[in-house]
């Protein structure tokens, strides 16, 4: 019998020219999660899965040829590229073992200058935008918005964006890694070679008919056709169950919290801490688990996969 438990894997680390990345929940062959307690330590996601795919991904996705989600934390020193993801469609036309890329953010901390770049200003179309990409004025007409700690925003494909410097955030995902820059500051990566653009296809992709909904969420969850992410703000124990009809995942984005699975939490039975930045998948088919801060208050993400 499959033991269901908290999972935690082993981060996977990634410098990048602008800041780092830590994959906490990743299923990629280039990208395996490592699992890091318990019985299964030690042993790749993907073999884990394999044990039970049912109990372990949930009744209605147990048929999915590959892990939806991907979650992340990311530490920008310097700004991201001017950049715009696909949708799914988009990317199987392409050829791309990918799945299109939508995603969201978390804001920990804000940007040094309070603004993240998120859409077109109005009236961008793509002949304008193409036009600015020749004429090296991008930046000209591209949308900054201010956020603050705490913010919850919606990425959806098609949406222009960068993250700015100073920026700390948590990202759920799609899992997928396409990306197609528009604009990189004439930018040298690592081999001292301009890094490259990905132009027509970005401009094939991006939105200039406003289409994309209002980004940033003013209630507590997010809700796309490929992922719901939800905000837990707990300033006492709660109890809860999984779903068996598909797995869950939590990051702590503020505070300390314990996982205890089985009801009420009995003594003996598996326990997990996560600190700020942490992340623990649970199993569809885990049951019952009892969710804590430690020492005061925390706020904690819940992704489930939307498809």
């Amino acid at each position: 019998m499959t033991n269901l438990y908290p999972i935690k894997f082993h981060s996977i680390y990634k410098e990048m020219i602008w800041g780092s990345e830590s994959w906490d929940i990743s299923c990629r062959p280039q990208e395996m999660g490592i699992i890091a307690n318990g019985p299964y330590t030690g042993q790749t996601f993907e073999d884990y899965i394999g044990l039970d795919r049912e109990k372990i991904l949930g009744t209605r996705l147990k048929d999915v040829a590959r892990f939806p989600l991907l979650v992340k934390i990311i530490d920008a020193r310097d700004a991201l590229s001017i950049q715009v993801h696909p949708c799914d469609a988009y990317a199987q036309q392409s050829g791309s073992a990918d799945s299109g890329k939508s995603e969201m953010w978390y804001i920990l901390q804000p940007p040094t200058d309070g603004h993240l770049i998120i859409g077109l200003k109005p009236g961008i179309t793509r002949e304008g935008l193409e036009a600015a990409y020749k004429n090296e004025t991008v930046e000209d007409c591209l949308n900054r918005l201010p956020v603050k700690s705490g913010d919850m925003i919606n990425i959806p494909a098609g949406l222009v964006h960068a993250i700015t410097p100073g920026v700390v955030l948590a990202e759920v995902q799609q899992n997928s890694d396409i990306t197609y820059r528009l604009y990189d500051y004439n930018r040298q990566g690592p081999d001292g070679k301009a890094r490259p653009l990905h132009v027509e296809q970005a401009l094939d992709v991006a939105d200039f008919e406003g289409k994309i909904p209002k980004t940033i969420v003013a209630g507590n969850q997010i809700k796309s056709p490929h992922f719901t992410v939800t905000k837990y703000e707990l300033d006492k124990p709660m109890e809860e169950t999984t779903d068996a009809e598909a797995f869950c995942i939590f990051t702590c984005v503020k505070g300390v919290a314990k996982f205890q699975s089985g009801k009420s939490g009995k003594s003996g039975e598996s326990g997990e801490v996560l600190n700020a930045g942490d992340s623990v998948f649970l199993p569809a088919a885990m049951g019952r688990f009892v969710l804590s801060p430690c020492g005061g208050s925390a706020i904690l993400l819940k992704s489930s996969p939307g498809i």
